[in-house]
């Protein structure tokens, strides 16, 4: 017998075609939602190590006395200002040779609009400038930097319009869009660069230089503010230095310093005064202690670094009441951010571990007080490029597009003298077409990156998280339902993320709930032979941030390389409790430092020591991948 199946007509054929259509794009961007907020609390955790590091320094400090005579001097040296005469004498552009075989741009007498236009076109190129001709931009840029004062004051009835930029972190594709649609920095055409010029990108050292020239051709017309990048002790980790060490092996030492300098003389925010508004432009934000005053007449070189406490006037290990009060307030006008659930007051930056959330009553109270209009703030990838918090009177705007591999927009900002409001102008360069991906590809290639970190930070935290799952699993099922699996996820790794809609990714279920150990069965640290500890080991995992950072200020001459006796005052001091050894003795101590010596050659090696920790899919194929 033949059965007839229903037919339908093309109206409702039509219609299920849109709602299936709807369903699935509904899908998708409640992946890409979640994603995104993936890759934005990853974002501020991989930053939560400038808190540790603050403690830490203050740690060692307090033990000075029992560190070895190499660490204990370059801690001191870590928290000073480069020395003049010797930061002078060292980066003399008169000095350096320039290489007979050397191809790339150079710089014959003075700086001009057309020395502009020429480094852009071999920075274009891929052509690297000769650290002569760095040395000489930098030089140049610096001396106009000391004249200014802590911020930068501009008013438009005189440059009629202005262009703030975000933050671009080295790509240079962003900053050369942003001349070549906009133009040219010129005494017309005025710009405010908002801070974290350098790292995660490649071309951190191009971007700078750009920005120093144009200071140098146009200092009434081009303004910079500090980032909290601008710091070598984030940059050591986040991708400057690394491109410095690259790009000019042999005279990186003299270089970084010149930077370390550099960025400590960078103004600490602008004010914009336009016909019908008064804007203030900082990097990160505002608390409640932040006092303009105080921060408009502060020494501001001195804070080489936010991660490291300059010397006490005093003379004293600590800092006084006042000189903590000052800094404090340059952190958070570096790292604060506007707190996510609007909540009123001020708070500490429980996601960064630095700066401050500020609600919109603080912000109120701040615009009041000193009769800003409006706070423009960066710091903050945003998925248009820009954000509008606190009824409109805080406005985030981020000009790396693409950030980290990802799929946001970049945006600027133009403020003409006669307007209210600002134009937000928002741009893509070198984008996917997410329009001719398939389903599947469009969530692979958004995903990845961030979930790869995210597996990281689970397993760094394993013991952790099996301790809690078993203590809320009371019959021993090895099962937890989907909302306990998911506090836990958010108390141990301190990441609020919508972990019900991520499970399918990181853990199995089925109808009794979710198998919560299957989470850590695809992966291992990669390397067994320092599996000997696994306890040490994931201590280890968990400071492994903080361990870049103090390798880096050990490692004075940026070789690579510290002493096993370097590396083992701070494993003491990290592993060590205040009153507990926790099971942690002298002899793990240096049977770990031994072993990080691969070669023994009285000689710990930064990298191979990173890629000890590398997190291994333990199957051909896992999630990620599939």
């Amino acid at each position: 017998m033949i059965t007839r199946l229903p037919t339908l007509s093309a109206d409702e054929s039509a219609s299920k075609i849109q709602n299936a259509f709807r369903s699935h794009q509904a899908r998708l961007s409640l992946k890409n939602q979640a994603v995104w907020q993936l890759h934005e609390k990853l974002e501020y955790a991989s930053e939560q190590t400038q808190a540790k590091l603050k403690d830490m320094f203050e740690k060692l400090l307090k033990a000075s006395d029992s560190l070895s005579p190499s660490v204990a001097k370059l801690l001191k040296k870590a928290r000073l200002s480069v020395e003049e005469r010797e930061l002078l004498r060292s980066t003399n552009p008169d000095s350096i040779t320039v290489e007979a075989n050397y191809r790339g741009p150079r710089i014959e007498g003075p700086i001009t609009r057309q020395t502009f236009v020429d480094l852009i076109k071999a920075f274009q190129h891929g052509q690297v400038l000769h650290e002569k001709y760095v040395c000489h931009i930098l030089h140049q840029a610096r001396a106009i930097l000391k004249t200014l004062p802590n911020y930068n004051r501009i008013d438009l009835f005189t440059l009629h319009h202005i262009y703030i930029v975000g933050d671009l972190h080295g790509q240079l594709a962003d900053l050369l869009h942003i001349f070549n649609a906009n133009g040219l920095p010129g005494i017309d055409n005025p710009y405010i660069f908002n801070g974290d010029f350098i790292d995660r990108g490649e071309n951190s050292v191009e971007v700078i230089l750009l920005l120093m020239v144009a200071l140098i051709l146009y200092p009434s017309s081009v303004f910079l503010n500090r980032g909290n990048h601008e710091d070598m002790m984030v940059a050591a980790q986040y991708g400057f230095q690394d491109e410095i060490n690259q790009k000019y092996c042999t005279y990186k030492t003299p270089l970084l310093d010149l930077f370390k300098d550099i960025f400590g003389w960078l103004p600490l925010y602008s004010s914009v005064h336009t016909e019908k508004s008064k804007l203030i432009i900082i990097h990160g934000g505002i608390s409640d202690r932040i006092n303009l005053e105080k921060i408009n007449s502060l020494q501001r070189n001195r804070y080489v670094s936010m991660e490291i406490p300059p010397e006490s006037k005093s003379g004293g290990k600590q800092l006084t009441a006042d000189e903590d009060d000052e800094y404090c307030q340059i952190q958070d006008l570096l790292w604060s951010d506007p707190d996510p659930y609007s909540r009123k007051g001020c708070r500490n930056n429980s996601e960064r571990n630095i700066g401050s959330f500020f609600g919109p009553n603080i912000t109120q109270k701040f615009l009041s007080k000193y009769n800003y209009s409006m706070i423009i703030r960066s710091h903050q990838v945003k998925q248009k490029g820009y954000e509008y918090t606190h009824d409109e009177k805080v406005l985030t705007v981020f000009s790396a597009s693409n950030y980290c591999n990802g799929f946001n927009w970049g945006a600027i900002i133009r403020w003409d003298y006669k307007e209210q409001d600002p134009w937000l102008i928002s741009y893509k360069t070198e984008a996917v077409n997410m329009k001719k991906l398939s389903f599947n590809k469009q969530i692979t290639l958004f995903e990845d990156p961030a979930y790869q970190s995210l597996v990281e930070k689970i397993m760094t935290n394993k013991s952790s998280l099996q301790k809690e799952f078993e203590k809320r699993d009371r019959y021993g099922t090895s099962h937890l339902p989907s909302k306990v699996w998911s506090e836990i996820m958010t108390n141990i790794l301190q990441i609020d993320l919508p972990w019900i809609t991520l499970r399918s990714k990181l853990v199995q279920e089925d109808k009794q709930g979710i198998l919560y150990n299957t989470m850590f069965d695809e992966y291992a640290r990669d390397n067994m032979k320092f599996q000997f500890n696994s306890g040490i080991m994931e201590d280890l995992y968990m400071w492994k941030d903080l361990l870049i950072r103090l390798f880096n200020l050990i490692d004075q001459d940026h070789s690579g390389f510290i002493s096993p006796n370097e590396f083992s005052d701070v494993l003491k001091l990290l592993l060590y409790h205040d009153n507990d050894t926790d099971g942690i003795n002298e002899a793990n101590i240096a049977e770990l430092s031994s072993a990080m010596d691969l070669d023994k050659n009285g000689r710990i090696d930064i990298n191979e020591f990173l890629e000890s920790f590398r997190i291994a899919n333990v199957k051909k194929s896992g999630k990620l991948n599939d």
